[in-house]
């Protein structure tokens, strides 16, 4: 019997490696898991752990493009019983779940695949994005805003003292407006949370502040019905699901549902109502970062690109801390409209899509016209406000970017507000304002292209780089940068250089590339592919940009350096030489409230009948006006809960928007080597703390050397790439204050990092 189940065993083993030689993976698969499953000695499993994994890993791809999502989880399921503590099919199968939008389940398999490998840094990095899309980071930051908060449990105290006493709180989050709401005596208080990772947290805090009378329904709130889910309609909505632009989070439609179905005839919504304000602004920065007008860069680069304007693809807006941007207001700021939350007939109207407002606007001096800008002032009540463009608010300014115009003063815009899929779009027209750009042909481009082609620094040592190779015989190149400056300069410059291959699938792309191949005389030279396989010929020259724009190396799923490897000539030039992890000790009042909610900014207050005169500047009028005593402010159990989700780390972060005093010499972290793992040490040395202030984050950046003569320092704040930021508040802290040198370890996997300090 057992001879038979041998020869049954290493059948199956010789056909999953025929099929496997063959690319079928599938049938490859399905035989390498039924011999691990039949197999008797535990060796003979291990030995094709590795070739499972891969079969697996490339199956699981496949499948995923046929939308095969059941039976990804059924192979990784099967595979994960034979082998439990394999981290890399852990962390492939949690992958899988992030792209289904799962994220509690893949937190899971995360946690398992480092508990296995606490250094496998895949995983640490899906558990990190895996965090992120359980609870949006926006949670933090408007947890932290304690001036929102206390504006907000002012306006719900004073509404249930007059009689608004059961609440439904919408879209509830950690449950923080339901917990004033009791606090304040309301008789009945119901939470909705359509979120499952925000409900669970929710569920946590009622439990954790005595407060499990509040009745959880993890359902959005259109999904609400009486008295299926509450009993009666209730006397008070409270909501807080505002973006930057008002409307993004279905605000109308859900505040329009909640009146025709959750709400008393004479119930009250909180906010009771919203003023939408806007300019026209000159701004460098949002200039730069929305359009490439292409003066500086024919500065630097000698191709033709004349008549040609890129303007960002985003269809609404950006949102923009401005706080310390330089930004002048062409126009003054206006009222755009008025939206009233309490008004049934005024919200069906405003649902609808279309023009909501035309307003004109005088130019008040002669400059540039980046675009247009909108804030908002959120009434809670009659008394209390909100202004978004309070520098410290959570909420950021709506950006509605547009192509640079030069107008003059007492130019009339005329600015036209809309809504299109219930989100606000604004724009402007004017007969007098002249295009800042002679161009012919206008381009919608990703936001990665816009960086990298204004920034100068980085083009004009392309160009350079290009010039530096003059000497070899270049004949074929391969640039992989959002636009191939270095290759078509190549072309450009020497009569040796004849095909430039750059992959990209992108349709409008395409199109640019080959108008400005045509412009700079490059007809025939330029191949444009979608997979690197149709490249024939051995490279001479190939340039790698693997930079993602958000501040971290670009996920290499296109094998950046398997193709130089297997494509590049013995003699052949791969750029960049090198590149280099940098970082600097920084102290940041806004950096740790973007990763983790901290106990003083969520409040409760305790109240008694007598008279306190010393209350402080932040507490609210209301309390002062009604000679209520504040005893004592205690902190809701709030932190401990969603602070579980917290991660460390900071991407797509312009840190020069941010208040950070720097507080070491800058220095090199990690060659990075995406071939090989490594672990490095780097001393700080000991850090003053004689003054008042201690560093608390790491700002990260790349320093890429091009050549020994070529460097680019992404650090400055036109720079492609964004920054990263590692907050490392408790640790930093007690090692400084131990007066000890702060030394910090860097490990490296394939262009992932992870840094730890060390606590000697």
């Amino acid at each position: 019997m057992q001879a038979e189940v041998n020869n049954i065993s290493e059948e199956l083993l010789q056909k999953a490696r025929a099929y496997d030689r063959n690319g079928n993976v599938g049938k490859a698969f399905a035989h390498y898991i039924a011999f691990a499953q039949i197999s008797q000695l535990s060796e003979r499993k291990l030995e094709i752990e590795e070739t499972v994994t891969n079969v697996l890993c490339e199956w699981g791809m496949q499948l995923a493009e046929k939308n095969k999502f059941s039976d990804i989880v059924n192979c990784y399921k099967f595979s994960l019983d034979i082998y439990p503590n394999n981290p890399r099919m852990l962390n492939n199968f949690a992958a899988h779940l992030l792209r289904n939008n799962d994220p509690i389940r893949a937190i899971e398999y995360l946690n398992r695949a480092l508990k296995v490998d606490v250094n496998f840094l895949p995983a640490e990095r899906n558990l990190q994005n895996a965090y992120s899309m359980a609870v949006d980071r926006w949670h933090f930051t408007m947890l932290n805003d304690k001036q929102r908060n206390n504006a907000f449990e002012q306006a719900i105290r004073k509404k249930v003292s007059q009689g608004y006493n059961t609440v439904l709180d919408v879209g509830t989050g950690t449950g923080l407006l339901s917990l004033y709401a009791k606090d304040a005596g309301a008789t009945k208080v119901y939470a909705c949370e359509c979120s499952e990772a925000m409900a669970l947290i929710a569920r946590e805090v009622f439990e954790s502040n005595d407060a499990t009378d509040i009745k959880l329904i993890p359902k959005l709130s259109f999904d609400l019905k009486v008295p299926e889910d509450i009993p009666e309609r209730v006397k008070l909505i409270v909501t807080e699901t505002f973006d930057a632009g008002l409307f993004g989070e279905l605000v109308i439609p859900s505040m329009i549902n909640v009146h025709m179905n959750l709400l008393d005839l004479n119930g009250m919504v909180i906010p009771m109502g919203a003023t939408v304000y806007t300019a026209a602004v000159e701004c460098e920065y949002i200039r730069y970062k929305s359009s490439v007008v292409f003066d500086k860069v024919k500065y630097y680069c000698p191709l033709n690109f004349d008549n040609v304007f890129i303007l960002s693809d985003d269809e609404y807006y950006n949102t923009e801390n401005l706080e310390k941007v330089q930004i002048n207001y062409i126009t003054e700021p206006q009222m755009l409209f008025n939206v009233n939350f309490n008004n049934l007939l005024e919200l069906r109207e405003f649902c609808k899509d279309g023009i909501k407002q035309m307003l004109q606007a005088k130019c008040k001096y002669n400059g540039i016209i980046d675009g247009l800008i909108t804030w908002f002032k959120l009434h809670l009540d009659e008394e209390i406000s909100l202004d978004s463009s309070d520098g410290k608010s959570c909420w950021q300014f709506a950006v509605f970017p547009t192509m640079p115009a030069a107008c003059h003063e007492g130019d009339v815009l005329t600015i036209k507000a809309e809504t299109l899929k219930g989100k606000l779009k604004c724009s402007y027209s004017a007969s007098n304002v002249q295009s800042h750009a002679n161009y012919t042909t206008l381009y919608h481009l990703p936001e990665e292209v816009i960086a990298f082609l204004n920034d100068f620094d980085y083009v004009k040592l392309l160009t350079e780089i290009s010039r530096y190779h003059e000497n070899r015989k270049i004949k074929y190149i391969l640039d992989t940068s959002p636009f191939p400056i270095y290759g078509l300069t190549l072309l450009k410059e020497f009569k040796d250089c004849k095909v430039l291959y750059y992959k990209t699938d992108n349709p409008t792309l395409r199109i640019l590339i080959d108008q400005i191949t045509h412009n700079s005389g490059l007809q025939g030279k330029v191949e444009i592919i979608s997979d690197y396989k149709e490249i024939p010929y051995p490279l001479d020259s190939i340039f790698i940009h693997n930079f993602d724009i958000k501040g971290e190396l670009k996920d290499d799923r296109d094998s950046y350096y398997e193709i130089s490897r297997n494509l590049l000539t013995t003699n052949g030039v791969l750029l960049p030489q090198k590149i280099f992890l940098m970082g600097q000790l920084v102290y940041s009042e806004d950096l740790p409230n973007m990763v983790y909610v901290q106990d003083a900014n969520v409040l409760r207050y305790s109240f008694n009948t007598y008279i306190d005169t010393n209350l402080d500047s932040q507490d609210s009028q209301y309390m002062r006006d009604n000679r209520i005593n504040k005893v004592k402010r205690t902190n809701y159990k709030i932190a401990e809960h969603i602070n579980k989700y917290k991660i460390n780390q900071i991407f797509d972060l312009n840190w020069s928007l941010y208040s950070c005093e720097i507080m070491s010499e800058a220095q090199i972290l990690v060659e990075i080597n995406e071939t090989e793992t490594t672990e490095t040490f780097v001393n700080f040395g000991k850090i003053n703390n004689k003054g008042k202030t201690i560093p608390n984050a790491l700002i990260c950046w790349y320093k890429i050397q091009l050549s020994p003569h070529h460097v680019h320092n992404t650090k400055n704040n036109e720079s492609f790439m964004n920054h990263t930021a590692i907050v490392l508040e408790d640790e930093l802290r007690d090692i400084i204050l131990r007066d000890k040198e702060v030394k910090i370890k860097i490990y490296q996997m394939k262009g992932l990092v992870k840094i730890t300090i060390l606590n000697l």
